[in-house]
């Protein structure tokens, strides 16, 4: 996948399943036994990457559930706010990359045609 399109379609999709894992967390923060997930991402070896979900295990979970900055399923929502909002502008990023790739394409294909 070396094509700039690929590359950026693909980090569209890690931050995509970012938003989805965060999604998840602040939706059952209120549940109890849930064990909050976090979305890893892998660099491809053609270029891009891929997403995976990884289940969190926070040894001071239980320190800062003492100190209430957790929800009683340990999802630290302060924490989620921020993951939603770098993974909504690394979604940003990689359509305007994605945007510009296609307009740069589209303009060799009008130089070759004239």
């Amino acid at each position: 996948m070396s094509s700039v399109a690929g590359i950026a379609a693909s980090g569209m999709q890690v931050a995509s399943a970012a938003l989805d894992v965060s999604a998840d967390n602040v939706a059952n923060a209120r549940t109890d036994g849930f064990v909050p997930s976090t979305a890893a991402s892998t660099e491809l070896p053609g270029g891009g990457a891929a997403a995976s979900v990884v289940k969190e295990s926070d040894p001071l979970a239980e320190v800062r559930v003492d100190r209430a900055l957790l929800a009683p399923s340990r999802t630290d929502l302060v924490q989620e706010m921020v993951n939603q909002s770098r993974a909504a502008a690394v979604y940003r990023a990689n359509l305007k990359v994605l945007e510009t790739a296609q307009a740069m394409e589209a303009e060799v294909v009008d130089a070759v045609e004239r």
